[in-house]
């Protein structure tokens, strides 16, 4: 039996998620002439092209800022991502990627106030103390209308997860359970993006 490649089920699971971003975000997002977007564990950023296409329906110009701690994924985001983006048309759109802790986003003076910040399948129940100093100072960069978004892999940790942002104030205001979620073989009832929820400050 022959095998998907793995670019074809990224693609798969990319194209799910615009739907379901574009949904979640729709009622919530409103239109500006520039948005920014700061995407907290990014690694590789491959969910940048969906992400700057989002923000290019709402604004006419857009910035987006990737962060992680591993510096050879932020290489690679930073290699590839501000060619594609060209290419792709988006010219409105700046990114940038830098290595940094997110539990230590308030020490970053660079930062301005995004109007979204977004982690994609937050890892709440690795580190409970550390994933909720990274909510929390999310959280606190968003300007006052700003919206924080996460994805889950599981069940439960998105659960976890949603309480923890609750308890810090935060309000949500939306959830989606994704009907194309790719069920992975690495741990039991873990698949990609398998909730989205979308939260803003009190």
């Amino acid at each position: 039996m022959a095998h998907t490649p793995f670019t074809e089920l990224l693609q798969g699971d990319l194209a799910s998620l615009e739907t379901n971003l574009r949904n979640l975000l729709g009622p919530h997002l409103l239109k500006k002439d520039h948005l920014s977007l700061l995407n907290l564990a990014c690694g590789r950023g491959d969910e940048t092209g969906v992400l700057a296409k989002l923000l290019a329906e709402k604004s006419k110009s857009s910035h987006l800022q990737g962060l992680d701690i591993r510096a050879a994924e932020i290489d690679q985001a930073n290699s590839r991502w501000k060619e594609e983006l060209q290419k792709a048309g988006e010219q409105n759109t700046s990114v940038d990627f830098i290595t940094h802790r997110g539990d230590r986003l308030l020490e970053l003076g660079e930062i301005s106030t995004p109007d979204i910040a977004f982690l994609r399948h937050q890892n709440y129940w690795n580190d409970k103390p550390v994933w909720t100093r990274i909510f929390d100072q999310a959280l606190e960069r968003l300007n006052d209308d700003g919206l924080l978004v996460i994805t889950s892999y599981f069940d439960k940790e998105h659960e976890l997860a949603t309480e923890a942002l609750k308890n810090l104030g935060a309000i949500q205001v939306g959830s989606i359970i994704n009907p194309n979620s790719r069920a992975l073989s690495d741990a039991p009832g873990k698949s990609v993006d398998k909730h989205l929820a979308i939260f803003q400050k009190k």
